[in-house]
């Protein structure tokens, strides 16, 4: 299995690399649960490492010119994604049931894979319900009007669930048109650098985007909170400041 990911490593980037190496170790392990095999080759795997690069999310106008270029079938998908902080796999796997249209919430609870099959989210936090606003509400409302639909909420010309090379053809031309470099994923950092920037906390910002943690909410994203050494400064001022009329000037007798 380490020569597998070695050789893969040659040609792919280590996220990439990762993915498949998730995907083989699930169909390894359910080999094992049906007994099939004896045990999984998937053990003691040394994975190549992820760039800890800082994120830069998109500008709003970035979003705007993705979602306005996009195939106007799939414009609803690019601002649900930018609005929810949804991974495409969980935006995918979306059933026109999981949309709460009164109460302004999308329910998490799958995501499709790249092979088109339905499977459990990535964690047990990433189950989740994802309160959206009022802009995402009307985009999806005006989305099944034009695309009617009662199983996928995002469906392909033929009716067929939206699948990942589909709208990674519809994503590219989308970039294209632009001349933007911004990939599917970035859309959920621009959800997390608005909430960010409107004051969400640490704990809110790992609910919405599912995270794991809060260890890894602060590790991709604690260069965004903004004043955080202004705020020191003020705090230490303020605790090391005496009011004016209570200096005293003491005398040696």
């Amino acid at each position: 299995m380490q020569g597998l990911v070695k050789a893969l490593s040659a040609t792919l980037a280590p996220g990439s690399v990762r993915n498949v190496y998730d995907v083989l170790a699930r169909v390894l392990a359910s080999a094992v649960d049906d007994r099939v095999l004896a045990h999984s080759p998937c053990r003691r795997v040394v994975l190549p490492a992820v760039s800890e690069a800082e994120v830069l999310p998109p500008s709003v106008e970035q979003v705007r010119a993705l979602a306005a270029a996009v195939d106007g079938r799939y414009r609803g998908l690019v601002i649900l994604l930018a609005g929810s902080g949804l991974r495409i796999g969980e935006a995918l796997g979306l059933d026109v049931g999981h949309v709460d249209f009164l109460r302004r919430t999308v329910r998490v609870e799958r995501q499709r894979y790249q092979d088109g099959s339905i499977g459990p989210t990535k964690t047990a936090r990433s189950t989740r319900t994802v309160p959206v606003g009022q802009v995402v509400v009307e985009e999806l409302a005006a989305h099944l009007a034009a695309y009617p639909s009662t199983g996928a909420l995002f469906t392909t010309e033929l009716g067929d669930p939206l699948g990942y090379l589909r709208w990674k053809r519809a994503w590219r031309a989308a970039q294209a048109a632009t001349g933007l470099d911004v990939d599917t994923h970035r859309l959920r950092h621009f959800t997390a650098s608005a909430l960010i920037s409107g004051g969400a906390s640490v704990k809110q910002v790992q609910t919405v985007l599912g995270h794991s943690s809060a260890a890894i909410t602060l590790r991709v994203y604690a260069h965004l909170w903004p004043g955080d050494d202004d705020r020191t400064r003020t705090v230490m001022d303020a605790a090391l400041s005496l009011p004016a009329d209570s200096l005293r000037t003491e005398t040696t007798p």
